[in-house]
């Protein structure tokens, strides 16, 4: 009879083959990367722009542009454009991060044309009406004002500052008061900047042959549309601050938000696979070592997690958690206590087996769907200019790390005088002697 208090035995995948994506350019020049996969008669299109926020001219220029596309056109209200996608089924979402636009249609094949006609009015020939743009500008400040309230905000956008400076369009942040600079005139002009053939790559996923790359074509890929030439930034200027710690007092507060991190590098660094194995093992997962010691032993928090935030040009490691104010000073005794076992103490074998077993899962499950490969594809087309080997080499790392290796990692990064510590909250903890 079958024990179950016996877990199953950890085994290790062997290979594993990453799916790869069709390319080729249309006839206006566009990208396109194809990934025909399932049965279902669904699609979905990405469109991806250089167009994050690292460009704009004034704080959320991007965003206000990008978000409100489907407001209104030449020829539709945003009621219309809303229950024309809604009578095909289709869904339409649109973000915007620091460094890239994205825009994705998910439609049912068979009306993917339908869906295509209407998808390039949006991005074509957006208006931006007054009425909805000034609506869209009370709303954001109202919840912009709302979320300045938590100590979770402040400390992330001290902690960004204090990583990139406040000049770097990676720690820039809106106010309230950027709401009332939002107008019609600067949205247009970023729109003719940045939304057009020269500066879009298209993702097409799902159930997809020849007619839907040919709508594709017949929409965005005939000929060009925007503007004739796009200048993309290629290196955004340091401006790093002196302060190492920083304390944003928020009265009354009951909670206090710690973030604590730094800078890293690009995932085309050769410590990347490496440090995506540690960061996993100290808080990138429900068993990682801060769960297992502040939530499930002490009881601070109900979830503190790290995570490795990859930039296109750069990227940031960071440990974050709430937790009752009475408890600030030993949660930040323990998350320091865990860096430092992983610089001074190896991986035993059993924990760094089960991480190795979770990583190639996540890995596996990333590729399980035409839908997922594209985000992966995506991923790649982001921040590795689409090198497969980048997963190759990911896959090596996990399987053969060592964990000599990962104190070699951990004492290489993760030493005190480079690590950013920000705290929001009603009380100033003690220097801690880390």
């Amino acid at each position: 009879m079958l024990d179950r208090t016996i877990a199953p035995p950890t085994v290790l995948t062997d290979s594993i083959t990453i799916p790869r994506a069709d390319l080729t350019n249309l006839p206006n020049g566009v990208k396109l990367l194809v990934i025909n996969e399932g049965e279902e008669d669904v699609c979905r299109v990405d469109m991806v722009f250089n167009a994050g926020s690292r460009y704009q001219k004034k704080n959320l220029q991007a965003r206000a542009a990008l978000t409100l596309l489907t407001e209104g056109t030449e020829n539709h209200t945003s009621k219309q454009i809303s229950e024309y996608f809604d009578f095909y089924g289709a869904f339409l979402n649109i973000s915007v991060d620091k460094d890239f636009a994205r825009i994705t249609l998910s439609s049912l094949g068979k009306h993917l044309g339908n869906t295509l006609e209407m998808l390039s009015e949006v991005i074509k020939q957006p208006i931006y009406p007054e009425r909805e743009l000034q609506q869209w500008c009370k709303r954001g400040r109202q919840e912009l004002m709302v979320e300045l309230e938590k100590t979770s905000t402040l400390a992330n956008q001290a902690f960004f500052r204090n990583v990139f400076g406040e000049q770097h369009p990676y720690g820039v942040f809106a106010t309230p008061d950027d709401y009332n600079n939002v107008q019609q005139q600067i949205l247009k002009d970023f729109h003719t900047s940045f939304i057009g053939s020269n500066n879009l790559t298209i993702i097409l996923s799902g159930k997809v042959g020849a007619p839907e790359i040919d709508l594709l074509i017949k929409h965005f890929g005939s000929s060009k549309w925007g503007a004739n030439s796009i200048e993309v930034l290629n290196e955004i200027a340091k401006s790093k601050p002196d302060l190492s710690k920083a304390f944003v007092e928020k009265p009354n507060a009951v909670q206090t938000a710690i973030r604590i991190g730094r800078e890293l590098f690009h995932r085309s660094h050769p410590d990347y696979p490496g440090m995506l194995v540690l960061n996993t093992i100290l808080g990138g997962y429900f068993g990682s070592r801060l769960m297992r010691n502040i939530r499930e032993e002490k009881g601070y928090t109900y979830g503190i997690n790290s995570f490795i935030a990859p930039f296109r040009d750069s990227g940031l490691f960071m440990i974050s958690t709430e937790v009752g104010a009475a408890y600030t000073e030993q949660t930040l005794k323990e998350i320091y206590y865990e860096i430092n076992r992983l610089i001074t103490e190896p991986v035993s074998h059993d924990e760094l087996l089960l991480v190795k077993s979770y990583l190639m899962g996540e890995i596996l499950r990333n590729f399980n769907g035409a839908f997922a490969i594209a985000d992966s594809i995506i991923s790649l087309l982001y921040y590795n200019e689409l090198k497969y080997s980048y997963y190759d080499n990911l896959f090596k790392t996990i399987k053969t790390i060592t964990p000599k290796k990962i104190v070699e990692i951990a004492n290489k990064w993760f030493q005190s005088n480079v690590l950013v510590e920000c705290i929001a909250g009603s009380v100033k903890p003690q220097e801690s002697e880390y």
